[in-house]
């Protein structure tokens, strides 16, 4: 009698469980896989369907320019089909979730995208992003929130303009180029993130481009230790920076303007204020040459706001006049008072300024 050959019941587990651990390891990335490509068709679908509008309106002669992205997507809703349009002041009606999680993991309020600026687009002589941005919910279900270049050149309606590919499928052209754009491609479900559900159009960033921002609205640029100029150099400069007077060798308070573009573009005192107020605990003396308020610095505030951590000194925009001669309005933040101090001597090179942005 022939032996039979055959699988035992332990080899059969054995076997089962392997093919089980494979399947752990290898389904969770191939759905991964998956999900990637197919959020890149949306995305890819949403830019074709937007750009097929401004095509259109390229050949029409009715691309721009508008002196608004208002104006712009009220023309825009007679070529692509728009459910609902929201202004500025009301951009939440048209998004599906208060917040967007950007690349580094902070959350950003979707109602802080008011213009271009939010999409870290700088005004030129060649574009102009500072109209309110207007939020639109597509006929699909896409909702977006757009910026106008109010300085968008004038397209030839009868030029063909060639298109950008994906996997071979047309995805956008330079029809579509005088619009920065956010859009979100997986309604209200997480994770609500740049990058994954959400999407940039012909924009750089989305959060605003400022390295420290103000409640005010007032932008401005990385801290720095400012390049001195000389005396000679300031004398030449003071007009069209609008420095009053000129009094010491290497000038650094002088060499701050010059890097700003002028005075103006300095920290005001109630910039200065506004930052005590947000990285301490208290009301700070605020008034011109005022001295030191006992406060409580608030740890890792001036961080957050794009700032060193105290100790730290900046200058203001305001010159000073004593017995020395002319000086600059600073304050001082250390950790345990702030005080709207002022420096005799502009010459200081541990004292650093911040530029008002664009």
């Amino acid at each position: 009698m022939k032996k039979k050959n055959a699988f035992t019941l332990a080899e059969v587990l054995i076997t089962l469980g392997v093919i089980g651990v494979v399947a752990a390891i290898t389904l969770p990335v191939l759905n991964q896989a998956i999900n990637k490509k197919v959020r890149a068709e949306q995305i890819r679908t949403v830019k074709y369907k937007f750009t097929k509008a401004t095509e259109k309106m390229a050949t029409l002669g009715l691309i721009g320019p508008y002196d608004s992205t208002a104006a712009f997507v009220a023309e825009l809703q007679k070529h692509l089909k728009i459910a609902k349009v929201c202004p500025s002041s009301k951009l939440r009606e048209c998004w599906p979730y208060d917040t967007i999680t950007l690349l580094d993991g902070k959350e950003y309020e979707v109602e802080k995208i008011q213009t271009g600026k939010n999409f870290q687009m700088k005004n030129s002589d060649t574009a102009d992003y500072s109209s309110p941005n207007v939020g639109i919910i597509t006929a699909d279900g896409t909702p977006m929130i757009l910026s106008y270049n109010t300085k968008c050149e004038v397209l030839d309606p009868v030029k063909s303009y060639g298109w950008s590919t994906e996997d071979n499928k047309p995805v956008s052209n330079a029809t579509s180029n005088c619009v920065a754009a956010v859009f979100e491609i997986n309604g209200s479900k997480k994770p609500n993130k740049q990058n994954e559900d959400v999407a940039l159009f012909n924009a750089n960033g989305l959060g605003s481009s400022c390295a420290i921002e103000l409640d005010s609205g007032r932008c401005f640029g990385t801290p720095f230790t400012p390049t001195p100029i000389t005396k000679a150099e300031c004398e030449a400069q003071k007009g069209n920076l609008g420095i009053t007077a000129c009094v010491i060798p290497n000038d650094y308070w002088a060499g701050a303007v010059k890097q700003c573009g002028g005075v103006n573009n300095l920290t005001t005192p109630a910039d200065l204020a506004k930052i005590a107020s947000a990285i301490y605990k208290g009301n700070p003396n605020i008034s011109s040459g005022g001295g030191a308020t006992n406060l409580t610095y608030e740890a890792g505030t001036a961080s957050l706001l794009g700032l060193p951590e105290p100790s730290f000194q900046l200058w203001s925009n305001e010159e000073s006049y004593s017995s020395h001669g002319s000086g600059a309005n600073s304050r001082f933040f250390t950790p345990t008072y702030t005080a709207l101090g002022v420096s005799s001597y502009r010459g200081s090179s541990s004292i650093q300024a911040i530029c008002l942005s664009d």
